[in-house]
């Protein structure tokens, strides 16, 4: 039995986000409770971290936050369950990457008087702890939200957005990363491999392996799916026969000056090339 006060969670979704904050609530001395479509997910989470697993979204209790770090498209669809099949006030926060098909199912829930925070953390599972970090609070609404968040994330810095901010952002951040990516590694699978690993080879495997390593459900799912993400994969195609055409006329050093100077004015060019290129110690 959880002691009075004592902080308590239920994880829906053991990927790799469920499972980080599983092991960070851990650390903090949680009681968890685990759950997973794939229950045998859920079974061995519960028992590297100590906590409980349950085999049924029913069998989900009322009196503690529930966080939900499931696929896009599962996310809405599980809030709507929750919302519409309790009576008693759920405080949920939801994690996914792309927020407008969850949107709808939040807008219902909190009009039936369940607290709902939706957020994005802006780091993955190999982050140690939440310091230092970025997460986009998506819609707040209410203090009663913050307090949520806060209880999940202590010390992460947070930045509030509309759903269409963040979806705008995270179609290039996210969706057009993993679209070169994935396209890269299809490329060199494909050609004579190397064993000289350059810098810029190196910087592109880090892409690469960010891709390949992404759950299979995320290239099903919404982020890679949806009619703008595929819009923008169709500009970027476009985008590479116009550079090949530019490389062939000769105008290509006229071309990249004026591309690194439109992107010098949002990003830290000579700073990211430094760090790439920096020796390691």
């Amino acid at each position: 039995m959880a002691r009075c006060g004592m902080l308590r969670f239920s994880i829906l979704g053991c990927g790799r986000m469920g499972s980080w904050f599983a092991k960070s609530l851990k650390n903090r001395g949680a009681d968890l409770l685990l759950y997973d479509i794939r229950l045998s997910r859920a079974e061995k989470i519960a028992e590297s971290v100590g906590g409980r697993y349950i085999s049924s979204l029913s069998k989900i209790p009322t009196d503690r936050p529930i966080l939900l770090a499931l696929p896009v498209k599962a996310t809405g669809q599980v809030i709507g369950r929750l919302a519409s099949e309790t009576e008693a006030q759920l405080k949920i926060v939801e994690i996914s990457a792309f927020k407008k098909p969850v949107h709808p199912y939040i807008l219902r829930a909190r009009r039936r008087g369940h607290i709902v925070a939706s957020i994005h953390p802006l780091f993955g599972p190999g982050q140690k702890d939440d310091r230092g970090t970025l997460t986009l609070h998506v819609e707040r609404r209410s203090i009663m939200e913050d307090r949520l968040v806060r209880l999940l994330l202590p010390n992460t810095r947070l930045k509030r957005l509309s759903v269409e901010e963040h979806d705008k952002k995270m179609l290039v951040a996210l969706a057009l990363t993993h679209f070169i990516g994935i396209t890269a590694s299809k490329l060199l699978s494909e050609i004579e491999s190397t064993r000289i690993l350059t810098k810029s080879l190196e910087a592109l495997l880090s892409l690469v392996s960010i891709s390949i390593l992404e759950s299979a459900e995320f290239y099903s799912d919404y982020p890679m799916t949806s009619r703008e993400a595929l819009r923008l994969f169709r500009k970027y195609n476009n985008t590479v026969d116009t550079m090949i055409r530019i490389l062939q006329s000769g105008q290509a050093p006229k071309n990249i000056k004026s591309v690194a100077k439109s992107l010098g004015r949002r990003y830290d060019m000579p700073g990211i090339y430094e760090r790439l290129y920096s020796f390691s110690k």
